[in-house]
């Protein structure tokens, strides 16, 4: 009987090991993701030949070569649609949504079809000359909101079929998971080029929810070379991004993702406990399912569920295991989603570009996180390092009346500072990015180079007042380190003052 009963724990040991390998196969292969600046082709890695060439700051199409991925778009002779629309006195023109008007196609598409290719040889330079590593058709078009005024325009692309243009298809896009749907950010008021890929990047290694893949390229539009951009996986659900269940229910019941973005009501908006109490400055608009698949019963349905988790949370049984918020929305992203917009500044949280989302089988959760352009104070307004900018916005005004909340949040912080976001961390990630872009850098301001003069600039292409705007790319990398240090500094030093927020006296009225 010891024999069998040894035979038997050993044959659960082994069963335990191979479980746990195969965790950690899909771990390794699905959830730690490829960093760019670490694990790809740097310009040392090329031939002398090649790295002749790609260190140049030639960006003649014919004679261009660089170490980083190349996307080309050729619009076809057609113009991209996408710009803002103004009306004969210089306003802008707003429609449903709040939203500025923009200028369609000629044929009253929201796009055009266009030809996009990619080079990426990822050890050799790369060339316009080169045969392609992916050549497909798209549907292109000016994407953003303030940043639809700027020079440097971002772009939404998504590949179609090439006998049917409305049907999807999925390729994949400078190595990332295959997708038919991709943004193309142009990093403009962004002087360091990296914000949105220092986000997502050291977010990815702490967060347990997908957050969005991204990689560096330079970009040619029409044969004109237009710089450094950072191709970025877009919001969507699908297998490899945003999982849920694809599921209805009875009563509309369903998986869905909503956006905090809207000034005003659209056909996808809800008017839900957070809004309609002012307590959210817009309205939230659904994203998924999508606006051909959201009838009457499933808008109700997410309006009313997101309601009712509101309310529990702004309830006198707020704290309740049973009644109140735990039971309902999923703490950690909470945390992590507070402690990533409070650090990094970021003053659109819960106004604009922030995302909810919920498994028909799961909790409410924030995320996933977005548009990190303007943060790090590079806000048009300045952001001083020395405040709590989130704690009373929201959720978060009862969140942190919870003591066992506001205790994760100082305790999960502590935790980060000693490795994502430490000082050594943090100054590695910058400095080997700044390495791994090296003469790519010139060459977009080669073209760029006048944005660094405010004087250059309208209002919403600069920082205010003009002494914030970097005079070059170096003051704009030092002012981004200096920021994130003193951030850091000082949540160290006042972290723990969140506890005020859920002290007795503060949630006296909160529990009855």
């Amino acid at each position: 009987m010891r024999y069998r009963l040894a035979a038997i724990a050993a044959i659960l040991v082994l069963l335990v090991l191979g479980v746990a390998a195969t965790m950690a196969d899909f771990h390794n292969g699905d959830k730690i993701r490829y960093v760019q600046h670490e694990d790809s082709a740097k310009l040392s890695d090329l031939s002398e030949k090649d790295r002749q060439a790609a260190q140049t700051t030639e960006i003649d199409p014919e004679n261009f070569a660089t170490h980083l991925p190349i996307v080309t778009i050729d619009s076809r002779g057609k113009d991209i649609p996408g710009n803002v629309y103004f009306d004969e006195t210089g306003h802008r023109v707003t429609g449903e949504g709040g939203r500025a008007v923009t200028i369609a196609a000629e044929d009253g598409n929201p796009y055009i079809t266009a030809d996009v290719a990619t080079f990426d040889d990822n050890g050799d330079a790369n060339r316009l000359s080169d045969k392609p590593e992916l050549a497909c058709p798209a549907h292109v078009n000016i994407r953003g909101n303030t940043s639809r005024l700027f020079d440097k325009k971002s772009y939404k692309v998504v590949f179609v079929d090439e006998d049917d243009e409305t049907k999807r298809d999925a390729h994949k896009f400078l190595g990332m998971r295959s997708s038919s749907e991709w943004v193309l950010h142009g990093p403009e008021l962004d002087k360091t080029l990296m914000r949105n890929y220092l986000t997502y990047t050291l977010a990815d290694k702490y967060m347990n929810e997908w957050v969005p893949d991204t990689r560096f390229c330079e970009v040619f539009v029409n044969g004109e070379y237009k710089g450094i951009y950072l191709a970025v996986e877009s919001i969507r659900v699908e297998e490899g991004r945003l999982e849920l269940t694809d599921s209805s229910g009875p009563g509309g019941s369903t998986s869905y993702v909503v956006s905090v973005d809207k000034k005003g009501e659209t056909t996808t908006t809800i008017n839900e406990f957070l809004h309609y109490t002012l307590r959210l400055t817009q309205y939230m608009a659904v994203e998924y399912p999508s606006k051909r698949d959201l009838n009457e019963a499933r808008k109700r349905y997410i309006a009313n569920d997101i309601s009712s988790v509101e309310k529990a949370l702004f309830s006198y049984d707020f704290d309740s295991t049973l009644w109140g918020w735990r039971a309902t929305m999923d703490s950690s992203s909470f945390v992590d989603m507070f402690l990533l917009n409070e650090f990094v500044i970021n003053d659109d949280f819960t106004s604009y570009s922030t995302y909810l989302y919920k498994d028909i089988r799961g909790r409410l959760t924030l995320g996933p996180c977005w548009d990190y352009n303007n943060c790090y104070d590079n806000y048009k307004d300045p952001t001083p390092p020395d405040h709590f900018y989130q704690v009373e916005r929201g959720w978060y005004f009862m969140l942190f009346k919870d003591p066992e909340f506001t205790e994760r949040t100082i305790g999960r912080w502590r935790e980060l500072r000693q490795g994502v976001y430490s000082d050594e961390n943090i100054d590695k990630f910058i400095d080997g990015t700044v390495a791994y872009l090296g003469p790519a850098v010139e060459r977009n301001y080669k073209v760029w180079g006048y944005t660094f003069d405010p004087a250059n600039m309208d209002t919403n292409q600069k920082l205010e007042p003009d002494d914030r705007n970097p005079a070059n790319y170096e003051a704009a990398i030092a002012q981004l380190k200096t920021f994130m240090h003193e951030r850091a500094k000082w949540m160290d030093e006042n972290i723990e003052n969140l506890r005020q927020y859920s002290h007795r006296s503060a949630t006296k009225k909160f529990q009855g």
